[in-house]
């Protein structure tokens, strides 16, 4: 059984899976950092939802649930483990122990270390990472494979833990929230608030000033965490640079001015 063969039909259940041999592609780069025989958005794309509900018709008032201006770390983790929910039923998801220890190091180093991170691998070509709350992290192979060492994984890495310390979901759904009036996102019950967010987080790119500040705080936690922070705008180059550069691009700062910004910053750390 081919383990990455995609499945016919996204919609049924899934189960938990040890990505502990990734395809043979991925030894291009990354075999020797990720040891492939063992257990397995820089603000990119994420991958589609699920259900298409008119985002009007999840707004159900009258179910007290979460108070989104004072979550606890408890209830982001709550949140986030109803979204992975939905993560799984539409991707194969799994884990590595490589990619889990990178993401570890990492999420040692953060503001948010007290948070219970868990990171995931999803079997999907494409170039791609995304992040949810509550520890939730999110890399597709297409991007293990497309990196040339660990540095430029744990620069993706970093820059997804970065939109979960900075609370990035939580604030959209804080938006959505004045947006709606009336119709509270506190009055949603478990899984409809999971859907907002699975929504907001899939569906929706993040600002520009959430981009731009997750970089400069992922580059924090990768400088912090031993690894060379130029992997950070040397990815990014790498990826701008490609025939067909990620999809990603269209919808998020220009990659140039990001590549900028993170030179300055390494530079500025050296004097």
């Amino acid at each position: 059984m081919n383990l990455f063969h995609k499945p016919q039909s996204t919609q049924r259940t899934q189960t938990k899976e040890d990505f502990s041999r990734l395809p043979k592609k991925l030894n291009k780069g990354l075999s020797l950092i990720l040891g492939l025989g063992t257990a397995a958005s820089i603000g990119l794309s994420a991958p589609k939802p699920a259900e298409a509900l008119p985002f009007q018709d999840l707004i159900v008032p009258g179910i007290q649930y979460f108070q989104l201006s004072n979550l606890s770390t408890k209830q982001k983790v709550e949140l986030g483990s109803n979204i992975h929910q939905q993560v799984r039923r539409n991707y194969r998801v799994g884990t590595n122990a490589n990619v889990t220890r990178i993401g570890q190091r990492l999420a040692r180093v953060s503001s948010c270390s007290q948070t219970p991170f868990k990171f995931y691998v999803v079997q999907d070509p494409s170039i791609n990472a995304f992040a949810t709350t509550g520890g939730y992290v999110y890399v597709h192979t297409g991007l293990i494979n497309a990196a040339d060492n660990e540095d430029q994984l744990a620069s993706v890495i970093a820059h997804e833990i970065a939109h979960i310390c900075n609370d990035d979901l939580v604030k959209r759904l804080r938006q959505t929230q004045l947006v709606q009036g009336a119709a509270s996102l506190a009055g949603l019950d478990r899984s409809k608030l999971a859907a907002v967010a699975y929504r907001l987080a899939i569906d929706l790119p993040n600002s520009r000033e959430a981009e731009f500040n997750a970089d400069a705080k992922g580059l924090q936690y990768l400088q912090q965490a031993g690894y060379d922070p130029n992997a950070m705008p040397a990815f990014l180059k790498k990826l701008a640079s490609r025939p067909s550069p990620p999809e990603f691009f269209s919808t998020h700062p220009n990659p140039r001015e990001r590549i900028a910004a993170l030179e300055r910053r390494i530079a500025d750390s050296r004097r």
